[in-house]
């Protein structure tokens, strides 16, 4: 009979062959992985207990990225008769590098009950950065008199760390009493703590006065003072200092980039970002969310496009900032090219991400496909459910979305303001007037939300839509914050759908004082007025926008077709927009496998033609101009988004969904250039019957 092979052992380099430590130093758990190896390594000590391999054990388990290893260090721990002061602040930095900070607090307590004079220099440190994390002032300020009654205040260690402290906890006063105590071999980041804490109170000349007192200075000290004149929104000063900066870093090139991308100097900060020697991860990033942010779509996807040709491997957050651009664009090609390249880097579909999937598919026309992503998410945020919500809203499936809300109720989620507004929104399409009033009772008595203009105005047009105008009127007179144009323009709206002619003339005095050169309000009120058949009234309106000189801007928008990017101006024909969607060549790196051409990889195909119209996801002759030709742009609507003026283009006897609604921003889940939801009678069937309620 065959002798039976050996029973393999695991093996480590730091066991030998009895399996025994070869001294009494233990390695760290740093490259540990597994529970196992914890369970191995106290087999280790339980066999030698010697009180410095108990030591070495607890510090291993500590600094371990194994989620169970501070468990397993405190078990450890509670069994020493008579534990070290090493042994007692492993325990405490460990607490306060992990996610129980608070369990660093009760431990110093027992610890004073155990023995008060074991706490040394190195134990207030990670008291003060647990009470940072946990924002816990009064209990930093206890651990402050404890250092102060041992006479460790004066350590170099502790007033770096009581500095920061303060800073970070937004007590500028206290930290400054601090700093000035400090020798001067604390080295230079309590003056670099220091400095930020006045550029987050806005005191930009005394966080100037300090740099200018330092000694010596680090990148650190530079970048901190650019970035708090750039938080603060002055560029000039903060220009000034980056060139006088001797080694710019990566951080003082992203922050002015940013700096510049928002006060709206789109231009230097694109020079800027041309200028980089180096451009990591984070620059292509910040440049791709200021585009988003600046409504300048196309040119974030030209840039995601540069950032592959290059080999740049973008991260989470990139593909977050970009998916809203495709969003906004209607480039469903694009879009789904950027979900299969998601999974096919194994990228995890977190709650952020997942709702900018939802958000883009969504926007783009494939309502089917946001539900499906929706229903297959394993982790699902409030922001999941609030772009699910607004995108079932967007398209006038006002039953869904208020489906989807009970679920999220039933769940014990704590819905915010933007969750309500979508869901007054569902009602507003829907014609859902009870329930509405239902909802906004909801939001105020029971989650004690106090109610914004947008909740409003959601309610003013909920109202209007079923003609309840008085009632409307009121409520906009009764809220407690002064009331937009939006809100008056979705009132005319109103009137307009319904002919009533009794208040045209009071809202439409509150429009034209509100937005004296917004040519769409001058549109919006003339159109009121001829159709009600005051047609004097409606020229009179007409001449006085001439006499103002208010000139209409035409209407822009972008169709995607065969993978192309189209731009159309109002009165023009259409003309081709390079952008990444024009460049059918393969993209180098990790996106080769998924094509040149941006669904090849998925199966091939035309792009978009074979998904609906191209970005909208429907039929290209049901739906006419596709983002919506000609209108006056409007507050919610500008021509960046290539969007018509508010009811000219769907018009309400298109069905309850199809007049677009001022409260429905592209932030809030309407087309581009519809400004609403697609009208009921304008939706296919398939996609209709391919939405089960939830």
């Amino acid at each position: 009979m065959a002798s039976s092979s050996p029973i393999p052992t695991l093996q480590h380099p730091w066991l030998n062959s009895h399996g025994d430590a070869p001294s009494l130093s233990l390695p760290p758990l740093r490259s540990c992985t597994a529970a196992k190896e914890l369970h191995q390594l106290h087999a280790c000590v339980i066999k030698s207990p010697h009180p410095a391999r108990v030591n070495h054990f607890i510090e291993a388990c500590a600094a371990s990225p194994v989620s169970v290893s501070m468990l397993y260090a405190r078990s450890v721990f509670d069994g020493i008769e008579r534990p070290t002061p090493f042994a007692w602040n492993t325990m405490l930095r460990g607490y306060a590098q992990g996610e129980d900070a608070q369990e660093a607090i009760l431990l110093f307590c027992r610890m004073l009950c155990y023995d008060h004079l074991l706490a040394d220099r190195f134990t207030f440190p990670f008291l003060f950065k647990s009470c940072t994390r946990l924002s816990a002032i009064e209990e930093g300020r206890q651990c402050h008199a404890c250092a102060v009654k041992r006479a460790l205040d004066g350590d170099d260690y502790v007033q770096r760390s009581l500095v920061r402290m303060y800073v970070d906890l937004g007590e500028i006063v206290d930290a400054m009493k601090v700093f000035v105590r400090c020798s001067g071999s604390v080295g230079v980041v309590p003056w670099n703590d220091m400095i930020r804490g006045y550029c987050r109170t806005g005191e930009m000349d005394v966080a100037r006065q300090l740099f200018d007192e330092m000694s010596q200075r680090n990148s650190v000290s530079w970048t901190v003072l650019i970035n708090g004149y750039v938080k603060n929104g002055d560029m000039r000063r903060a220009r000034e200092l980056f060139d006088e900066m001797p080694e710019k870093d990566g951080f003082a090139w992203n922050s002015m980039i940013r700096g510049y991308m928002q006060c709206g100097q789109v231009e230097e900060g694109r020079k800027l970002f041309d200028e980089m020697p180096q451009k990591d991860v984070v620059s292509w990033t910040t440049m791709i969310s200021s585009y988003s942010q600046n409504c300048m779509f196309k040119e974030a996807l030209d840039l995601f496009y540069e950032m592959q040709v290059v080999k740049a491997k973008p991260n989470r957050l990139t593909l977050v900032s970009v998916l809203p651009a495709v969003a906004q664009l209607g480039a469903l090609a694009q879009g789904k090219w950027i979900h299969a390249y998601i999974e096919k880097m194994n990228v995890e579909i977190d709650g952020v991400l997942g709702s900018a999937l939802i958000d883009m598919y969504c926007k783009c026309g494939n309502i089917s496909k946001g539900v499906q992503l929706f229903e297959n998410l394993t982790l699902k945020e409030l922001s999941t459910w609030n772009s699910m919500i607004t995108g079932l809203a967007a398209h006038g499936l006002s039953d869904q979305a208020l489906s989807i809300f009970s679920r999220l109720l039933d769940l014990k989620l704590v819905p915010n303001e933007i969750t309500f507004t979508s869901v007054l929104n569902a009602c507003s399409h829907g014609g859902f007037v009870d329930e509405g009033r239902s909802i906004l009772s909801l939001m105020v008595n029971k989650y004690n939300i106090i109610p914004n203009s947008m909740h409003y105005g959601c309610m003013v047009d909920i109202l209007g839509r079923a003609g309840h105008l008085q009632e409307a009127k009121e409520l906009i007179k009764s809220m407690p914050m002064e009331p937009n144009a939006v809100i008056w323009k979705t009132l005319l709206s109103a009137c307009r759908m319904h002919g009533n002619t009794e208040i045209i003339s009071e809202v439409a005095k509150h429009v034209i004082e509100l937005e004296p050169h917004d040519s769409g309000s001058y549109i919006l009120i003339s159109n009121t007025y001829r159709d009600a058949g005051l047609l004097d009234e409606g020229s009179q309106v007409r001449r006085m926008m001439n006499d103002r000189m208010v000139h209409k801007i035409a209407g822009c928008s972008w169709i995607e077709v065969n993978g192309a990017m189209h731009e159309f101006l109002a009165g023009t024909e259409a003309r081709n927009v390079p952008t990444q969607v024009d460049k059918p060549q393969t993209i180098p790196g990790d996106f080769g496998g998924l094509g040149g051409n941006p669904l090849v990889g998925m199966g091939g195909g035309l792009p978009g033609f074979f998904n609906g119209v191209p970005g909208l996801g429907g039929s290209g002759l049901s739906i006419p101009p596709v983002l919506g030709l000609g209108g006056a742009p409007s507050l919610f609507n500008p021509p960046a988004l290539g969007g018509g003026f508010p009811g000219m283009l769907n018009p309400p006897q298109l069905g309850p969904g199809g007049r677009p609604s001022m409260f429905n921003p592209p932030a809030f889940g309407s087309f581009p250039g519809f400004g609403g939801a697609i009208p009921h009678d304008l939706q296919p069937d398939l996609v209709k019957k391919s939405i089960s309620t939830p």
